[in-house]
């Protein structure tokens, strides 16, 4: 559920930021007219079977995503199903180029040493130290001050761990950490308020560095393979005012809704 919600905020942030800039466009000068023609003749299609197919098994892969609760296979073997039918089908004749040549490798090894890290780090029980001290530290203090406290350290805590590490495992280690908070203090700390605090620190912190988010990964890897390079230090100056400018504003919004008022 807390990751459900992490990526519909994420989503809700994207569609309002879209919206303000949309606005903004439309206030200030009028919109330019495309013209569709000229749009054809720059991004042409060349192979209109080939899109059919790649397009189909594209929508396949995001449907059956949709229906994992109902077939429970792993998602990656559905992506790597699609992928292979769209290799088999659009290029069969030359895999090795396909795969030598148009799949981030470095990318993909990236992410796989990444998530090694992260899951050392779970089995190690870092991530479960975290969560077993926000717990310690919250239930020390006094019933008045508990859930504002709560919410700022869930928030805070999760947005800087989430920075650095992948928010998955952090987030799959916290849940448990909040539902004993929620059933433990129930008078106090309500189960959906610190759901959302844990949702608001582990999305808004994948701002924070390149490591944050998967998102930032890719995108570094296409910047890359066009000339342009983005670095650790490069994305870390910018990222680090933005996730703490918005963490600091999810935190204000969860004390005035939930406290405050």
């Amino acid at each position: 559920a807390v990751l459900i919600l992490s990526v519909s905020l994420s989503n809700s942030l994207t569609c309002v930021a879209v919206n303000v800039q949309m606005h903004i466009d439309l206030t200030s000068e009028k919109m330019v007219t495309l013209d569709v023609g000229q749009l054809k003749k720059t991004y042409q299609v060349y192979d209109e079977p080939r899109l059919l197919i790649a397009g189909t098994s594209t929508c396949f892969v995001i449907l059956m995503f949709f229906l994992h609760p109902v077939h429970h296979k792993d998602t990656a073997w559905i992506a790597l199903l699609g992928a292979f039918v769209t290799i088999a089908f659009t290029n069969p004749h030359d895999v090795q180029d396909a795969l030598r040549n148009h799949v981030e490798w470095d990318t993909l090894l990236f992410f796989a040493g990444l998530f090694v890290l992260v899951e050392v780090c779970a089995a190690m029980g870092l991530l479960q130290a975290i969560g077993d001290a926000l717990a310690s530290v919250i239930k020390s203090l006094p019933e008045e001050s508990q859930l504002s406290v709560a919410i700022t350290l869930i928030i805070w805590v999760s947005a800087i761990t989430s920075a650095f590490l992948d928010n998955i495992p952090y987030t799959a280690t916290m849940i448990p950490v909040v539902r004993v908070l929620a059933d433990e203090l129930p008078h106090t700390l309500d189960i959906t308020i610190l759901a959302w605090a844990l949702s608001f620190g582990a999305c808004l912190g994948g701002n924070g560095t390149l490591l944050g988010a998967s998102a930032n990964i890719v995108t570094a890897g296409l910047s890359t393979s066009k000339g342009y390079g983005i670095s650790f230090l490069n994305f870390f100056y910018p990222g680090m005012l933005t996730m703490l400018f918005t963490t600091a504003i999810a935190n204000i919004y969860m004390l005035v809704v939930y406290v405050w008022v």
